[in-house]
């Protein structure tokens, strides 16, 4: 999951690329001496892994900086590491504002080398369980190749799947932009009241308190004032999404989780007291609710949408299934109902339209779909005059990064379901999550921000706005960082950034 090349204003020299003169020593090779290597289980020899013939020796003088790096015949094999260190001092990929350190107990061991040709780092795990010993080991190497790139392998090996190998290949990576233009940072908040980091997934506005998802809990912040946002609670938990619904004085929150358990009920009724109470069986990796009627829809990894009246929010009833037809074994990841139309996300079956107008189960219509790598989030509305789909894949679609579709929503229409425009920023960077208010596409675009896309001629989207909330500098460089949820509210966007917390931007273009 690493990816590495080198910019074509780089000049990378190794001693067997240039023949030295007679009684020349020619130029020093990049030779530290490197660090003791691992002494037990898979992988343990650096030089043992199978990297190109054509390494090039010292190559690794031109490793300290952002790189990309992606197996390309896989979707999620990609990330964004960062290097640091020079010929003498050795090298090490920086994780997190702190180095990677290497690190050893009783059952787990992270080491790192590198001896100035390859970069070598491997996580080794190793338990019991009953009588039976296990090991988990995870490899990663890379080394320079001399038409500037980098080259690698990601190998990895457990006891119960046995050993997985992917190519990787790399490039130099950069922000796309900094700061913004047409948006204006007013105000952000990363921690907690005691100072734990807030790492957002999704974010829920109601009034004046801005709820964000993520792996650290559902955290609430007071935002009547948005440059000064207060944390106020945290519900503890690991969160991947969160919806709310309101009924006379109750506020619900339906906190999806990020593991395999249910789905957590929080009464947010009181924001500054924030508390989870009860949990319903059925799992979902994401939910949505509708007002009127007020339901709830689960995307839980099946091939069918469970639907919930929510009429007394705290007491969900479960009343019925959107089957989605297709390929049964693939699961649905996300879901977008506009009136009676279910929108489902049905990761490698593509997109799929079910008419819900004369119910669910067998009284479910379906009206159509669109295959594609793997569909991750839609929204539908209306731009320029005509009913649309916007559409997401995630991870590293076959044209380049995911990038948003529109797609024709109009049911009497030829191209119905099929895609009539398409943005993207770069190949570089996938998207996240999108929302479509009028004609403009609020879009959480990972590394590359939130990008507001004009769709007034759906099939000519148009970026009039930008702001990138991904720090370089800070970054771990996993494949999935920067801005991840998004919720729109009059002219201020509220932002779930993966490293940042909470941040709240105002649209300067209306």
């Amino acid at each position: 999951m690493r990816h590495v090349v080198l910019g074509s204003l780089l000049v990378l020299t190794a001693c067997g690329d240039n023949v030295a003169p007679a009684g020349d020593a020619g130029p020093a090779v990049c030779t530290p001496t490197p660090p003791a290597a691992p002494t037990e289980g898979p992988y343990a020899d650096p030089r043992a892994i199978p990297l190109p013939a054509a390494c090039m020796e010292g190559g690794l003088e031109a490793l300290p900086g952002r790189w990309f790096v992606r197996d390309p015949a896989r979707l999620f094999t990609f990330s964004y590491p960062k290097f640091e260190g020079s010929c003498d001092a050795g090298f090490r990929r920086v994780l997190w504002q702190a180095e990677d350190t290497d690190v050893t107990d009783d059952n787990h061991a992270f080491q790192s080398w590198a001896d100035g040709t390859r970069y070598y780092a491997r996580d080794y795990y190793r338990f019991s369980f009953g009588e039976q010993d296990y090991e988990i080991v995870n490899v990663l190497a890379l080394c320079a190749l001399p038409d500037g790139t980098l080259a690698g392998v990601q190998l990895a090996f457990d006891t119960d799947r046995g050993e997985r190998i992917a190519p990787l290949i790399g490039t130099r990576f950069a922000p796309k932009d900094t700061g913004g233009q047409g948006l204006t940072l007013v105000g952000e908040l990363g921690v907690t009241s005691d100072g734990a980091p807030v790492a957002g997934y999704q974010v829920a506005v109601d009034g004046t308190h801005a709820f964000v998802a993520g792996p650290g809990g559902l955290d609430v912040f007071d935002v009547s004032a948005p440059a000064a946002p207060v944390h106020q609670a945290r519900v503890p938990g690991e969160f991947n999404d969160i919806k709310l619904a309101r009924s006379g004085g109750d506020l619900i929150g339906y906190a999806a989780p990020i593991g395999d358990e249910g789905i957590t009920i929080v009464d947010v009724s009181m924001p500054s007291a924030a508390t989870a109470i009860a949990q319903l069986d059925d799992y979902a990796h994401s939910v949505f609710v509708t007002a009127s009627p007020p339901r709830l829809y689960l995307a839980d990894y099946t091939d069918g949408v469970p639907v919930f009246d929510v009429t007394a929010p705290r007491s969900p009833v479960r009343i019925g299934t959107v089957p989605t037809g297709g390929d049964p074994d693939v699961g649905i990841h996300d879901i977008h109902v506009d009136g009676t139309t279910v929108y489902a996300n049905k990761t490698t079956d593509g997109v799929v339209a079910v008419d819900v107008s004369a119910g669910f189960g067998a009284s479910a219509v379906r009206l159509g779909g669109l295959p594609t790598s793997y569909s991750h989030a839609s929204w539908a509305g209306t731009a320029g005059g005509r009913a649309i789909v916007i559409h997401g894949d995630e991870g590293l679609a076959p044209e380049g990064g995911a990038f948003l579709r529109v797609l024709d929503a109009e049911r009497t229409s030829p191209t119905f379901m099929q895609e009539i425009g398409r943005y993207a920023t770069r190949a570089d960077v996938g998207i996240h999550n999108m929302i479509l208010i009028g004609d403009r596409a609020y879009i959480s675009y990972y590394q590359d921000g939130i990008r507001i896309v004009d769709l007034a001629d759906p099939t000519q989207p148009r970026e009039i706005a930008h702001f990138n909330t991904w720090d370089e500098t800070t970054a771990p460089g996993e494949g999935f960082e920067g801005a991840v949820g998004l919720t729109v509210v009059g002219d201020l966007i509220y932002v779930a950034d993966f490293t940042r917390g909470l941040l709240v931007l105002r649209d300067d273009t209306n």
